[in-house]
């Protein structure tokens, strides 16, 4: 239980938490944007507000995780519907229920365990060690507060808590899973025809007037968005850190002041066998659990091996396995009470059992690796690096507030500033309103730039956020107003596109009328030398099938089985347009007999997420139905 408490907090907690950080660091700063709206909600849940920014701070990140994963082939225009919206504040209204259920259940992430789960994340830590000057210094910079940051992550530890609660105890009854193990392992006898799309697009006729008839009906589609070219002025920190220098005086004084933020902190390594207790368990139980531990003691004290009574006896599947290894860590790392055990014992000492809120730990600290400060030759160029940072940060600070107060006193050019803080006025092409290359892949840039007071009263924008320690001034150069492509321009490309649609449709009307010759005694063999194609004699396939495409294999398998195993035939068209027929002439289901303890336990651990999931979305359908939700879809934009 402890072990896997310490790879949560070294493993999967911190890579969500990093990757919430990198989407954050992305966007600008949130915390004072938040703070200058005017208290107006999005929706209410049992009485507790979502703020318009909060919306708006939830539905950039959305827009940023998008725009990530579906790269060139990311549209604006779906981030401006009705329905993502919705799916944006239902989300945020999804959390607070899950908060306030959390809540009532009484649960709750203490100030031990966030700051220890904070601690774990590698982007807070210099040289393996938790850097809370590094910690502050990355949230300043993107103009979040600490107390924000853990507010927010503190929701979220809590929710993934009651998500572990509900959904970890899903029980799967052994019948599904061994009719499951039977359906994963099945085997499926195929031969298939596939039939290319290009036999159709050939005959496909699009007359004049239908093309003028989508044209007309589908105007919309062919518009050429509003654009801007921009002239922009770029400051960063990186930029910045060229040309500077420190002196040996400087570093030793660095030195000296951060000695105490540079040591090592203690670490020891343990290994632990736990006896399981539940929390709220009989007098009982727990005597009886008590004596097993100390039974237990007696064992090791007098000479017996350590990891092999772990093996044997340990209730933590994390550790057993390793002889009760635990691995090194630091003070705050474990539950305060295995924590102040641990550092309290001698190495190599057999402690007493120690009571946890998950049962009673015999504690052996094999290794101590006492606390160390380095020699400053150690770390001069850590050193070296951070004075020339902080240079760096200063002087940034500066000229973004010099030139936001020369982009504001001369509105209409960029020149002066320019200028005074020897940047130089790049200009960008044409840009779509929904974003670009360059400068124009950032949200906030195209929302500014877009704004009236700059599109239309040729202002130069604010001081624009685009990365950490990374902003831009922007003013439009020229723009052009969304406009009405002629038929002309768009005509090939509607030509295009419904042939290839009667393309489809001819390959589907013909593959029904196919699949029922299939049906009534026909052939694969027959049809094949009508379209001059070839059968494909697969043979037996399972699930995870390589050797033919994946739709196939997929389609193939859910084709419902026939009665007394006879011939089955079915058809599907490909993501290509290709129309595939297909027979299933013997289905194979998987022997559960033949399948290993270790592959029967990973499946039905699999079987039991699914499960648990089903179960907390059931428990989220009911919390929903039983709050007072207001929310008002108009306000958003």
């Amino acid at each position: 239980m402890l072990q896997a408490i310490h790879d949560r907090v070294t493993g999967w907690i911190a890579k969500i938490v990093v990757g919430l950080i990198i989407v954050v660091f992305a966007l600008w700063g949130i915390d004072s944007y938040l703070k200058s709206e005017a208290r107006v909600f999005a929706a209410v849940v049992n009485g507790v507000e979502i703020s318009i920014p909060e919306y708006r701070y939830a539905k950039q990140l959305q827009v940023q995780r998008m725009r990530s994963m579906m790269g060139e082939q990311f549209d604006a225009n779906l981030t401006s519907t009705a329905e993502f919206k919705s799916a944006v504040l239902n989300r945020l209204i999804e959390e607070e229920l899950l908060v306030q259920a959390a809540a009532e259940a009484g649960l709750a992430i203490s100030d031990e365990l966030l700051a220890a789960q904070i601690h774990a994340i590698p982007d807070f830590q210099q040289d393996g060690k938790f850097s809370q000057e590094h910690y502050q210094r990355l949230l300043s910079q993107q103009g979040l507060t600490t107390q924000r940051f853990e507010q927010q992550f503190r929701r979220s530890l809590l929710n993934n808590q009651l998500l572990g609660g509900i959904s970890g105890t899903a029980i799967v009854p052994r019948q599904n899973i061994e009719q499951g193990l039977r359906l994963q392992g099945q085997e499926r006898k195929l031969r298939y025809l596939r039939v290319p799309v290009a036999r159709y697009a050939d005959k496909a006729e699009v007359k004049a007037e239908v093309v003028s008839a989508f044209y007309e009906s589908n105007k919309s589609r062919f518009t050429e968005p509003e654009q801007v070219k921009l002239q922009y002025l770029e400051l960063s920190l990186d930029t910045l850190t060229k040309g500077l220098k420190t002196s040996d005086a400087e570093i030793e004084q660095l030195y000296a002041s951060e000695k105490e933020r540079l040591t090592v902190a203690e670490q020891r390594r343990a290994r632990h066998i736990l006896v399981k207790l539940d929390e709220g368990a009989s007098k009982e139980a727990t005597a009886a659990a008590e004596k097993k531990a100390n039974d237990l003691v007696k064992r090791l004290r007098a000479g017996e091996d350590f990891a092999k009574l772990a093996k044997e006896f340990s209730a933590d599947p994390g550790s057993a396995a390793k002889g009760g290894d635990l691995g090194l860590f630091g003070k705050g790392m474990m539950v305060p009470e295995f924590d102040a055990a641990t550092f309290s014992l001698a190495k190599d000492a057999i402690s007493d059992p120690v009571r946890s809120p998950f049962g009673f730990h015999i504690i052996q600290v094999t290794e101590i690796q006492a606390a160390k400060t380095p020699e400053l030759s150690e770390v001069r160029a850590q050193l070296v690096e951070e004075a020339l940072r902080k240079q760096a940060e200063t002087l940034f600070f500066e000229r973004s507030d010099t030139l936001g107060k020369l982009t504001f006193e001369q509105p209409d050019t960029l020149t002066t500033a320019a200028e005074q803080l020897d940047l130089k006025v790049q200009e960008t092409g044409w840009l779509p309103a929904t974003g670009g290359e360059g400068i124009g892949s950032h949200p906030q840039v195209m929302e500014a730039v877009f704004a009236d007071d700059v599109l239309s009263g040729g202002n130069n924008s604010s001081v624009i956020d685009v990365g950490p320690n990374h902003v831009v001034v922007a003013r439009v150069l020229e723009h052009k107003p969304a406009r009405q492509l002629a038929l002309d321009a768009v005509r090939e490309a509607i030509q295009t596109n419904l042939r290839q649609q009667a393309a489809r449709d001819a390959a589907t009307k013909q593959g029904a009328e196919w699949v029922e010759r299939l049906k009534t005694g026909a052939t694969l063999e027959s049809i094949a030398a009508e379209v001059k194609g070839e059968v494909q004699n697969a043979g037996f396939i399972g699930r995870s099938d390589s050797k033919h495409d994946r739709q196939i294999v997929a389609e193939a398998f859910r084709i419902p089985r026939a009665a007394d195993n006879a011939l089955a035939s079915a058809g599907t068209m490909l993501g290509n347009g290709d129309y595939v027929l297909m027979q299933v002439a013997e289905i194979r289901d998987g022997n559960v007999s033949s399948i290993d303890a270790a592959a029967r336990t990973a499946f039905q651990r699999s079987l039991d997420q699914l499960y648990g999931t089903l179960e907390f979305s059931a428990f989220l359908e009911q919390l929903k139905a039983k709050a007072e939700i207001k929310q008002d879809l108009e306000r958003l934009d």
